[in-house]
């Protein structure tokens, strides 16, 4: 048998393989993109806008070229995994998260379907891919920059309120990454502010962290980079202001909603870069090939209605650093 005939036999056995692989995208057929979401349709309202604009502005219109499937779990990452297997029998050529939770969700769905998300935190460290620079599977998009903005909140913090001692933390010990964001926040915060730590797993957890908190006389309260946090935010304000505590985020929507203060990388812009990566892998590119990104871009916004209702003066040299104020 000669050499190109062993090639053709054998290419004419991988193409199934193939085939399984990546649905096919055949000219005058509509792109099908998933998105899976923990959250729900309300919250994720400018998230989906952004995602969709840039595809327009990349030749993707919508009805025209493309199509979107979007499935919520209205905040019970319990619902994930039926959603991914819902998502994926209707046959999509990429699915958009935004989670760990999301991806392992669509894998356990599908080992072959392109991924790409647009926030994970550590996607190394949890396994989701080899290395930023070549993911080596069918996942990429663009990693979180949050535990380590940790140190940054407890300076922004102390500069807002110079005398403070005493600073209450939210954590989820269970999730990976926390380990290093309270290793972080503990070193930048020794010899000037003592941690105390609260445990959160759940929403019903949240009175009695707070409760914790109060009779351990914090005076601020820091909220960690972890999806739970973005989900239950309205109900973390609501608690805090409660208790007369002012709150750093780790989410712009934080001070959005009421928090005294947040520092983050800036969530609509890590979108619109999970767009351009999406875009890639519908132009052909696999995502074995295209490097997970981080940001570059970072917000301090300043929330001016809690600070005056708590009675907090937020030093010039504070509003000078702020990308934004909420009056």
């Amino acid at each position: 048998m000669n050499a190109r005939r062993q090639f053709l036999i054998g290419l004419a056995a991988l193409c199934p393989l193939l085939a399984s692989a990546q649905p096919t995208i055949r000219p005058g057929k509509l792109v099908r993109v998933g998105m899976l979401y923990t959250s729900d349709a309300k919250s994720d309202q400018a998230r989906n806008k952004v995602f969709v604009d840039t595809m327009r502005e990349l030749g993707w219109v919508e009805g025209t070229n493309i199509m979107y499937d979007r499935l919520y779990a209205d905040g019970d990452a319990a619902r994930l995994q039926a959603l991914a297997a819902k998502l994926i029998a209707r046959k999509p050529n990429l699915v958009l998260v935004s989670s760990t939770p999301e991806v392992r969700a669509v894998l356990a769905a599908a080992r072959a379907i392109p991924i790409v998300f647009s926030g994970t935190n550590d996607p190394v460290a949890t396994g989701l891919v080899k290395s930023l620079a070549r993911p080596g599977g069918n996942v990429t998009g663009i990693a979180n920059i949050g535990p380590e903005l940790g140190p940054k909140r407890v300076q922004l913090l102390r500069e807002t309120m110079p005398g403070i001692s005493r600073v209450g933390l939210l954590i989820t010990p269970v999730i990976a990454p926390m380990q290093m964001e309270r290793k972080l926040i503990d070193e930048a915060a020794a010899r000037h502010v003592k941690i105390v730590p609260a445990i959160v797993n759940e929403a019903g957890d949240l009175e009695a962290a707070f409760k914790l908190l109060a009779e351990s006389r914090v005076e601020a309260v820091i909220t960690t980079h972890i999806q739970l946090y973005d989900l239950l935010r309205k109900k973390i304000i609501d608690t805090a202001a409660k208790h007369r505590l002012p709150v750093v985020g780790h989410r712009t929507s934080l001070a959005e909603d009421g928090a005294l203060m947040s520092y983050s990388s800036v969530r609509l812009e890590q979108v619109r870069r999970a767009a351009y990566l999406a875009d890639k892998v519908l132009k052909g590119t696999s995502p074995a090939d295209i490097p997970v990104e981080q940001p570059t871009k970072f917000e301090l916004v300043i929330n001016m209605k809690t600070a005056k209702a708590l009675g907090i003066t937020i030093p010039q040299s504070v509003l000078l650093q702020a990308d934004r104020v909420i009056e």
